[in-house]
């Protein structure tokens, strides 16, 4: 039977919440905010009345997002992998985006090397255990709760980090989730931010200097026990201070791209916001 790939409809997100692959949490909350986010777009694949895989492509205007790509594992070997990837490859290239970046699976990587993406650095995932007791390491500045006069400088200092316009997501996650910031000291803008990720993640944490990244780390990790982290694996200071905190790196991904790099600035960028968005 004909596998056919076409744009996901809301009737099948229940569907394709089922595709969650082994060892992941629950993926009906990402694929709702995919729904939702007019940045993202969703494809199914379709074999008679099952669902049987899926792709999204996150727009970010010349630079874009793959991911996630699932495919059930009674399709795999089929090259439906590579179908979807091309779909929203070209999806994205259709909408202008130059630079296409991805996080790869174990299971991906080989398909995504032979459509031409290459690696370019790693995310380590950092955890602990729910019962880990980690201790607080002080910084001398304070934080305060993030206002809706703060999206332009979290915006600003976004753009340095991660070399993208992620604006629809940080207006999303500051308007109904809330978070934090480093103010300068002189109250002309601030040093970091962090908002309260999606339901998946704990939320993007970026700061324009060590001390203030390390103050949001410990709000998100140790005030609100939030016990995985992930992060560049070119942010040593990141990786160094979770460690020193009680947290192990218990798995890394590849980042990869096809076309012109990104310039991003990861040792800004304290935590991802997730693998679909960057």
């Amino acid at each position: 039977m004909d596998i056919v790939i076409r744009p996901m409809l809301w009737n099948d997100l229940e569907a394709v919440g089922q595709l969650r692959p082994k060892g992941w949490g629950d993926i009906a909350p990402q694929m709702l905010y995919y729904w939702n986010d007019p940045s993202c777009m969703t494809f199914v694949a379709e074999r008679g009345d099952r669902i049987v895989g899926m792709a999204n492509a996150t727009c970010w205007g010349p630079t874009g997002w793959l991911g996630p790509i699932i495919v059930e594992p009674s399709s795999r070997g089929l090259g439906l992998g590579s179908r979807l990837t091309r779909t929203v490859m070209d999806d994205l290239h259709s909408k202008g985006c130059r630079t296409l970046q991805l996080i790869a699976t174990e299971f991906g990587k080989p398909v995504y090397e032979k459509l031409g993406f290459t690696v370019e650095s790693r995310y380590c995932f950092l955890k602990a255990e729910p019962e880990a007791v980690m201790e607080e390491a002080a910084g001398s500045g304070q934080l305060r709760a993030v206002q809706a006069a703060d999206l332009p400088m979290i915006a600003e200092l976004d753009r340095r980090a991660a070399g993208e316009n992620r604006m629809t997501v940080l207006e999303k996650l500051l308007q109904h989730n809330g978070g934090w910031v480093v103010p300068k000291e002189d109250g002309s803008g601030i040093r970091g931010y962090y908002l309260h990720g999606a339901p998946w993640s704990p939320g993007p944490i970026v700061a324009s200097d060590v001390e203030a990244g390390r103050m949001l780390l410990q709000q998100a990790v140790i005030s609100e026990k939030h016990h995985s982290i992930g992060v560049s694996e070119l942010n040593t200071k990141a990786i160094d201070y979770l460690q020193q905190i009680g947290l192990t790196i218990a798995s890394c991904a590849d980042r990869m791209v096809l076309g012109e790099r990104s310039a991003w600035r990861p040792d800004m960028i304290y935590s991802r916001i997730s693998g679909s968005l960057g």
